[in-house]
């Protein structure tokens, strides 16, 4: 596959991997291929049965292919996981010309100062992301390079994961028959679909509610200042349907997304739904306003995780461009409403912008880590190739994202 026209991104997630190509026109990004195959081999974001994970990967790559008509050889791969944990750091340089203008080696070279952070031997630097520098005490700076002064910082949000874990990951990604370009933690990717310039600058969180997750990503003055990954998403939803209602996964997911509610108040109690009991062939109906009592619960605990780490990555939860909801889990009908009462900010839903061709296949909210790993990738082509991105996004804002990938991957 041509590394200059088309790129491709897999997202590795508990309930799903999909497999997406895109190219990059003049119009915007255009899909031409889409797979998905369910994911069996993944718990709450981390590898636990590779045999299964890895023909999850195949089976999508392979409807990817099949659809693109072009053979998928590598890929940006997104990263989750309850291992994920950040810090923020700051590195200090002297600027080394004798005309004390800033060149590339010196914003480098504070960089590197800045990701010299006390690190334990089983976890791994996924991402340095520059969050601005301070050129002689003049706070702000976006781009340092060509400005004059004696001493150069930044302020940098650091990404760790686990090294099992990420090794796991390439492996069963290296074993499906690909190589993998980079990986990119999915609440960073899902913000590079989802986000515009006048929210990041603002202040807003992005979550993105997936199958065994939540991702949390707190964004101020134009950087992410906070990244989290919560240990519960919508499968803890589902399962609390099955018991509730001692049914099957399977009905219990069925009757979530087509009859669940998050505000039991809105269903009138008439309302009913057939339920099918589990180990019989037997159905009975109950009230629908008893499975909205049933999810709102858990719903409105997955909030309040989010509510603290909204607090704890921000100014006590000061984000004037409010919350945006991606991924899966946020299609319930009635999120939006909860999460606007519980978050005390307004909500929107996010959703991929800015695509074409197969865009049918991939707008709703589950695809926004696929399409910003798409975006991720096409960025850092330009950048490697010396032009600057052609649309606008989280990385534009970032001006330079430097990320670490270390030879075994």
């Amino acid at each position: 596959m041509p590394r200059s026209k088309y790129i491709s991104a897999l997202d590795i997630g508990t309930t799903k991997v999909c497999c997406v190509v895109g190219e990059l026109t003049e119009r915007g990004l255009n899909i031409v291929g889409v797979g998905e195959a369910p994911s069996e081999g993944l718990r709450r974001g981390s590898v636990v049965n590779m045999e299964k994970t890895v023909h999850s990967i195949t089976q999508a790559v392979q409807g990817a292919q099949r659809m693109a008509g072009q053979r998928v050889e590598s890929a940006y791969v997104g990263l989750a996981g309850t291992h994920v944990l950040s810090q923020n750091s700051r590195g200090v340089v002297a600027v080394s010309r004798t005309d004390h203008e800033i060149a590339h080696a010196d914003v480098t070279r504070v960089i590197d100062a800045a990701r010299a952070v006390s690190v334990p031997s089983d976890r791994e630097i996924i991402h340095v992301v520059p969050r601005g520098y301070v050129v002689d005490g003049q706070e702000g700076v976006r781009d340092a390079i060509g400005m004059c002064g004696a001493r150069l910082e930044v302020e940098a949000h650091i990404v760790t994961g686990a090294l099992t874990a990420v090794q796991n990951v390439v492996k069963c990604v290296q074993q499906a028959g690909l190589s993998v370009e980079d990986m990119v933690v999915q609440s960073l990717a899902s913000a590079e679909a989802t986000l515009n310039d006048n929210e990041l600058d603002l202040g807003v969180a992005l979550v993105d509610m997936g199958g065994g997750t939540t991702d949390v990503a707190v964004f101020v003055d134009g950087s992410v200042l906070h990244t989290a990954v919560l240990p519960v998403g919508a499968l803890h939803v589902t399962n609390d349907v099955a018991i509730g209602l001692r049914t099957t996964l399977e009905e219990a997911e069925s009757l979530k997304v087509n009859y669940g509610h998050t505000v039991p108040s809105c269903i009138p109690r008439e309302e009913m739904v057939e339920v099918h009991q589990i180990g019989t062939e037997r159905s009975q109906t109950v009230p629908r306003r008893h499975l909205a009592e049933i999810i709102a619960p858990r719903a409105r605990e997955i909030l309040e995780m989010v509510r603290q780490e909204v607090r704890r990555g921000s100014r006590d939860g000061y984000l004037p461009a409010g919350v945006v909801l991606t991924g899966g889990g946020c299609r319930l009908m009635g999120m939006t409403e909860t999460a606007q009462t519980t978050l005390e900010l307004p909500v929107r839903i996010g959703t991929p912008a800015g695509i074409s061709g197969m865009a049918d296949r991939v707008s709703g909210p589950a695809y926004a880590t696929a399409i910003g790993l798409l975006r991720w990738g096409f960025n850092l082509s330009h950048r490697h190739n010396g032009h600057a991105p052609t649309h606008e996004g989280v990385t534009a804002v970032y001006q330079r994202t430097v990320t670490w990938f270390r030879e075994f991957f």
